[in-house]
């Protein structure tokens, strides 16, 4: 509702503040009288922020019940300010009723000044825009053919006059238009891909239906679309009432962070529960320890680790005597130990409360509030933002929670962190009949699948299965769901399109959206327990292009992995929330680390060893190398680049593309040669006849990449892999529909001879349509078409794969030329196999790989080309002075105005991508910089002067660095040009060894 959102809106802080529902001062009685505006709907003079206080009846009530009862008994948690008592059920309807005849009295009012009878004639002209949009509206009937004069009139309406979110709402459009765009009855008069089309020829410049383009379809009108999807998004932040979940209490001291206070409170207070054994269960010891008190932000899985070590987990035949278990607080060493040193143990227990199983990474503190207290009163909506911690009852009252043995068979589909699961769904079909019956058409027929229009998925009128909420703007959203998808593959509904977005996906940003999830995710509480709200989950997943990257990237860190990692990404983005609390150890992540010593010399087998042991560990990896000091963030940032370079490797033949050698080879780098794809790298593919060994290695190479790319994702790294977009598409799913647009984007110059065999494809259809021609004059006329003057036949191309000889398309492939009459399935088969059949064994490889670590559904949150960002950090740009002061800090002997401080950064901004390169592995053991580059660097960059005795030169010296703070230390050169040289040689030779500087 309004008034919910118009009573969190915070006003400017002014002096010390009181509790959220302190009874008013003598002084604000004044300013607090519209609170009982009900009474006299006379008294209209009164201050804004009173006015807007007034308009929730729930405060209201709360007020005058908490004014009546200043004198009575105080609530049971006395030192919790925010913890109001709830007001009396009959005084909120009272006010509720009051409120009700007010608003109907104020709008009889308006009615009868403003739209009387004798000025409501249609010629009133604050209506006119309504009565047009009205009117084009009711013509965008699917039973009658409007033509296209309705869709010119709303793309007038939207592009030139003011008109207002409530005057599209008022008029149905967008309820009409989503039916007009989606609607595919029989009894509809046009077919949806013509109404689809014609609305592309209003809003985009795209042809009509039924008229062929000449050339490359490529529409660049898009101002209509733009302003169609910019109203859409004022109506969506008009009609929004999305709840936000924020923990604000006043400090006492007036220092306290945002939320620190609530994460002081949960420090202090702990929650009584009792532990049961289930009714259900007889084979593991009954607990009899009485009642415990829990750390209201330990996870569940921390009440197993209790238990268990205690012995509660071992399951004891049905007669042993219960009363030898032993003392509660023996603790077993070797379960201990056990528990301790893996990474993800085999759950034993399993934890309810009532009829609900709980989850092992959720708070108790959250398991206890959704299912404990089920009660009425506690089940009320402002709950949450009343009293964040909950009422007195969850610290007062003794919760039961039950625990049984996990059943074997359970055992298999419970996987905390989701590899089992995911290896089920993307293990590859082989045995299936239907299956094996395509690959023989596919071989001996050469039929393969169509190509998947995604934009399908998309045109439903009715919300996909992962929307739940319910909103006001939920038709507005589903309206702009489409817009976006029309935008992102309309070329799939034309034969010869270029494949681009008609407005970028960053136009459907929407702002009101997007500050509501950031003051959501950067409250340390609400990921503390993980309560995010669920509406921002399901529409980060289902409508991403509401939100920047780094607001879904923050979201993802939040929902995909456990609590600490989500709250180690919060403090990484927003340092200060620790400053100010530097004593609140709570704040602070408990992530456990594993640090693996490794030798350079055989770094890929050692790698493979690390992720086989660790990969699906929920510890954080560290590496340090043999005989070397370094330790930390660098070395580990250092590995993940070291490996994604290794992976690169020709003699791998896992990539396609050209060898190259490195321009700046170190160690056993020199003279080997590395696979280079200027467009990204995509996988080799397999041919029918290739050796089953050689599959074997590459698969499991695959399935390695797809674990470290998971890890480095879960644990903050980034990797140095170029990867292409289709292989981005693989990832998410998205291979029914890779078409052959994507080729551009594995092999140009294969895809450009595609793209001319392709027109002449066209070319042969146009023959064939045309009913001027006689069987003669046809045949003439295709055999006379050409590539380049080059008939079809003369090309000498045969059924075998482009550039793979080996690699026939269809059995016998290597003896079947291609001809005018067989081109069209030719061209299918290569897109297929390049993009699908050969490369389908690996893909499967990798996918089962990373879900090992994580789910793969959690990158929903990203588009493909997104993904680059995800894994790799930013891309390359060139570094300005200005960005260089205001990210760096120069410190211990340098300022920002030192001599040496402007010498670098003028430097810094003169290097090429190469010597950024170099200059970032230096100084932070990887090559790339973060999403949001030095701004998001942590630690920031860190310039520190080297100090030399006084007889000693600082030109004769070289810059070090300690990259786990990222600092560089830099003697005070005594020209730029000297500080070049040395930084690039310091930068070539001081890589791969990590040493005391």
């Amino acid at each position: 509702r309004l008034s919910d959102v118009l009573k969190r809106k915070r006003l400017p802080k002014r002096g010390p503040r009181r509790p959220k529902y302190s009874p008013p001062r003598d002084d604000d009685k004044a300013d607090n009288q519209v609170f009982f505006a009900a009474k006299s709907p006379t008294s209209t003079q009164s201050p804004k922020s009173s006015f807007l206080a007034s308009l929730n009846p729930k405060t209201w009530g709360k007020l005058g019940a908490q004014t009546n009862n200043a004198n009575s008994e105080p609530s049971r948690t006395a030192g919790v300010s925010g913890l109001a008592r709830a007001p009396p059920k009959d005084s909120i309807s009272n006010n509720r009723d009051k409120i009700k005849a007010w608003i109907k009295e104020q709008a009889s009012k308006f009615v009868e000044r403003y739209f009387n009878s004798e000025n409501v004639d249609g010629s009133n002209p604050a209506l006119n825009v309504l009565q047009r949009l009205c009117t084009a509206t009711e013509q965008l009937n699917l039973q009658v053919d409007g033509g296209l004069e309705c869709l010119v009139e709303i793309s007038n309406i939207v592009s030139e006059s003011d008109v207002s979110s409530f005057e599209i709402q008022h008029s149905g459009l967008v309820k009409q238009l989503l039916i007009y765009l989606t609607s595919n009855m029989d009894r509809d008069l046009l077919s949806r891909e013509v109404r689809l089309k014609r609305f592309l020829n209003i809003f985009a410049g795209c042809p009509l239906p039924g008229v062929d383009p000449i050339g490359r379809l490529d529409p660049t009108n898009n101002s209509a679309y733009l302003a169609l999807v910019h109203k859409m998004n004022s109506c969506l932040s008009q009609m929004e009432q999305f709840p936000v979940k924020v923990h604000d209490f006043p400090s006492g001291n007036g220092n306290g962070s945002r939320g620190s206070q609530a994460l002081k409170f949960f420090n202090t207070h702990q929650l009584k529960c009792q532990l049961q054994r289930h009714p259900d269960c007889t084979n593991v010891k009954q607990w009899k320890g009485g009642p415990v008190k829990i750390d209201p932000l330990a996870l569940v899985q921390a009440i197993e680790r209790y238990l268990v070590v205690r012995g509660y987990g071992r399951i004891r035949e049905e007669d042993e005597d219960s009363d030898d278990d032993g003392s509660d607080d023996e603790i077993d060493e070797s379960l201990a130990a056990q528990f301790l040193n893996s990474g993800s143990v085999r759950h034993r227990l399993q934890f309810y409360i009532g009829d609900h199983l709980l989850p092992y990474n959720m708070t108790v503190y959250q398991a206890v509030r959704q299912y404990s207290l089920q009660a009425e009163e506690e089940r009320e909506s402002t709950d949450d933002e009343a009293n964040p911690l909950g009422r007195a009852g969850i610290w007062t009252k003794t919760h039961t929670i039950w625990y049984k043995p996990v059943r074997e068979d359970e055992e298999g589909s419970k996987d905390s962190v989701g590899g089992k699961r995911g290896r089920a769904q993307t293990a590859p079909t082989k045995t299936s009949p239907r299956n094996a019956k395509k690959q023989d058409e596919l071989w001996h027929d050469g039929v393969c699948p169509s190509v998947a229009n995604p934009l399908e998925t998309y045109l439903t009128t009715e919300p996909p299965e992962t929307i739940t909420f319910d909103d006001p703007s939920l038709e507005v959203t589903l309206l702009l769901r489409i817009l976006h998808s029309i935008s992102r593959f309309w070329f799939y509904l034309y034969d010869n399109a270029a494949c681009k977005e008609i407005i970028p996906t960053s136009e459907f940003i929407n702002s009101k959206l997007t500050a509501k999830a950031n003051r959501q995710l950067q409250d340390p509480l609400v990921i503390m327990t993980g309560n995010i709200p669920t509406w921002l989950i399901e529409l980060g997943k289902t409508c991403p292009f509401f939100f920047p990257f780094d607001t879904r990237q923050m979201l993802f860190y939040v929902t995909a992995f456990d609590r600490d990692r989500a709250m180690q990404r919060l403090l990484d983005t927003n340092p200060e929330i620790n400053q100010s609390d530097s004593q609140d150890s709570r704040v602070a992540p408990r992530l456990d680390r594993k640090k693996r010593t490794i030798n350079r010399e055989d770094l890929l087998k050692q790698a493979e060893s690390v992720m086989q042991d660790l990969g699906s560990s929920r510890a954080m990896l560290e590496i340090q190398y043999e005989n070397e000091v370094g330790t930390g963030l660098g070395p580990t940032q250092e590995f993940y680049a070291l490996v994604s370079q290794e992976l690169q490797r020709a003699d791998l033949g896992l990539w396609r593309g050209e060898e190259i050698t490195l321009a700046n080879p170190k160690g056993n780098q020199e003279g080997t040669k590395y696979m280079f794809n200027s467009r990204g790298l995509f996988a080799v593919p397999f041919g029918r006849t290739t050796k089953p060994a050689h599959i074997a290695k590459i698969k499991m190479k695959f399935r390695f990449l797809g674990k470290l790319m998971a890890k480095a994702i879960m644990d903050f790294r980034l990797l140095d892999l170029p990867l292409g977009l289709p292989f981005y598409k693989w990832m998410l799913r998205h291979e029914t529909s890779i078409s052959s647009h994507d080729l551009m984007n594995i092999d140009p110059s294969v895809a450009k001879s595609i793209q001319h065999l392709e027109d002449i494809n066209r070319q042969k259809k146009r023959l064939e349509q045309d009913r001027s021609q006689t069987r003669e004059t046809l045949q003439q006329a295709l055999e006379s078409l050409n590539m380049n003057g080059c008939s079809v036949e003369d090309l000498g191309l045969d059924f075998t794969l482009p550039g793979f000889p080996n690699i026939e398309l269809k059995k016998g492939g290597k003896d079947v030329p291609v001809t005018i009459y067989n081109l069209e399935e030719y061209l299918r088969l290569v897109v297929y196999w390049t993009l699908n059949e050969g490369v389908s064994r690996q893909f499967d490889s990798f996918r089962e790989g990373f879900e090992s670590v994580f789910p793969l559904h959690h990158l929903q949150y990203f588009y493909p080309e997104e993904l680059d960002q995800l894994l790799c950090g930013s891309k390359s740009e060139t570094w300005d002075v200005k960005t260089l002061m205001e990210c760096c800090r120069p410190d211990h002997g340098y300022t920002h105005d030192s001599r040496a401080i402007r010498f670098l950064f003028e430097v810094l901004s003169s290097f090429d991508a190469e010597q950024q390169r170099l200059f970032l592995q230096f100084v932070t053991g990887s090559p790339r910089l973060p999403v949001g580059g030095f701004r998001s660097l942590n630690p920031p960059l860190t310039i520190v002067r080297k100090t030399f005795e006084s007889t000693e030169n600082p030109d004769d010296f070289l810059p070090s660095v300690m990259t786990c703070v990222n600092y560089l230390k830099l003697p005070d050169y005594s020209s730029i040009e000297i500080m070049r040289e040395k930084l690039l040689i310091a930068a070539r030779e001081g890589q791969q060894s990590f040493h005391l500087s």
